[in-house]
């Protein structure tokens, strides 16, 4: 729950509140009224918390979830995969005894990083230039102001897909958790100095539960250890923290220090918890085995058939919402149909009080593609501004590298939740990080 809380604080850190309350673009497909948006991206999570911490009894528990859920209800644009996991761990916590907890976290990761890894080995991400790893990789050389490592970026991909498979693999070792623990604290290392701390933070509370077999936080040692370990990984954060080009704000650097001492802090707890997993087994751990492991096989036969993209617990994986890769082939249809828009000849400054500016300007560009979800909300707005954003709804042509106008007639756009992305690139030949 914290590490939820966590997410939200870090989205409002880096974005301020301006686009509290925006939801033209709503993960769910229901577009809430702007002032019951607002209330759920700010005040459901610290509700949920409060809660939490104050009791435990099953009233407390369900009021938590129903947040929950209505957090994600006002949720906009995308839902992280780290926002998904830790709302199914929630609801998994919620109504399970506490002794479970520890059985439930340890299945979610070894699912996740197990998952991870195999949704990667596709050709684009393994031996491409427009591999999201080498991308990304890329991306943060730039932004340390290094020299580009051709060979270090090749072999960026092959080496996150064995480091992740193999943490998944010693998760699922009775008595090598504590291996898996150290390689997985290396790798979301990695993860968060380049960008990435609330998935880093939502892994590493999973891995404090793995150790806390009662539901309680123990240190085995003195609690200096943890204060030294936040402040040293805050200070490496500081240091080798990259986000966006350019010299860093005192808000910015101020944001990945706090950021990197909150993950050095959990680290520290997870390393220093004398249990070595999860503790006592009863009748509720082959349940929960059988739950976890059934959700994450339909997920993953989701993403493999097509039916989705996003929430696959699989960052930047190079699976595109549409394109040559091995996933088209299995692809189930209706899929959602993505659309071009057009910039109107007058823009209400009314509708850019709904809808941002540089929203606008992205979905409006050339080489920019929509998800009909996201253009049905869209044009309501646009409507009731006496405008348009005249919609042409596209397709993949059998021997093109871009996306082109359909045949007529051109169908309208669904409401449709955000099982694919909200705004792709037109063009295959076109990086794209998912």
């Amino acid at each position: 729950m914290a590490a939820l809380f966590f997410h939200q604080m870090n989205r409002f850190w880096e974005y301020g509140f301006s686009r509290l309350g925006h939801h033209y673009a709503p993960v769910f497909g229901v577009r809430l009224p702007h002032k019951v948006a607002a209330a759920g991206q700010l005040v459901a999570l610290p509700l949920a918390l409060v809660i939490t911490v104050a009791t435990q009894s099953l009233i407390g528990r369900t009021v938590v979830v129903l947040l929950i859920a209505y957090w994600l209800l006002a949720t906009h644009l995308r839902l992280s995969d780290h926002c998904w996991l830790g709302a199914v761990a929630v609801v998994i916590a919620a109504f399970t005894p506490v002794h479970v907890d520890p059985v439930m976290a340890q299945d979610l990761l070894a699912g996740v990083y197990l998952t991870a890894a195999l949704l990667k080995v596709n050709d684009e991400y393994l031996f491409t230039e427009r591999s999201a790893g080498r991308a990304v990789t890329a991306q943060y050389f730039c932004l340390l102001g290094l020299p580009d490592f051709r060979r270090v970026l090749k072999a960026v991909p092959v080496m996150v897909i064995v480091v992740e498979f193999v943490a998944g693999a010693l998760t699922c070792v009775p008595g090598a958790a504590r291996w898996a623990l150290w390689l997985a604290i290396l790798m979301h290392l990695a993860f968060g100095i380049s960008g990435n701390f609330p998935f880093s933070v939502m892994a590493l509370s999973l891995w404090i539960m793995v150790f806390s077999p009662d539901g309680r936080i123990e240190v085995s040692g003195s609690p200096t250890a943890v204060w030294t370990a936040a402040v040293l990984v805050g200070l490496l954060a500081l240091a080798m923290g990259r986000t966006a080009s350019g010299r860093r704000s005192v808000r910015w650097l101020i944001k990945d220090f706090f950021e990197g001492a909150i993950y050095g802090a959990l680290c520290a707890l997870a390393l220093l918890a004398p249990a070595t997993g999860p503790g006592r087994v009863d009748g509720w751990a082959p349940l929960v085995h059988g739950l976890v492991a059934l959700a994450f096989v339909v997920n993953f036969l989701l993403v493999v058939t097509g039916v989705k993209l996003e929430w696959s617990f699989a960052m930047f994986t190079s699976l595109r919402p549409f394109g040559h890769s091995w996933l088209e082939r299995h692809r189930r249809r209706p899929w959602p149909r993505y659309y071009t828009l057009s910039l109107p000849a007058r823009i209400p400054k009314s509708l850019l009080a709904e809808v941002d500016p540089r929203f606008v300007y992205l979905v409006t560009r050339n080489e920019n593609v929509v998800h009909e979800g996201v253009v049905y909300h869209l044009e309501a707005v646009a409507r009731k501004h006496n405008v348009t954003f005249a919609p042409q709804v596209m397709t993949l042509a059998p021997a093109a590298r871009d996306l082109v106008p359909a045949e007529p007639p051109q169908p309208p756009p669904r409401a449709r939740f955000l099982d694919y992305p909200a705004v792709a690139p037109k063009s295959l030949d076109r990086r794209y990080l998912a």
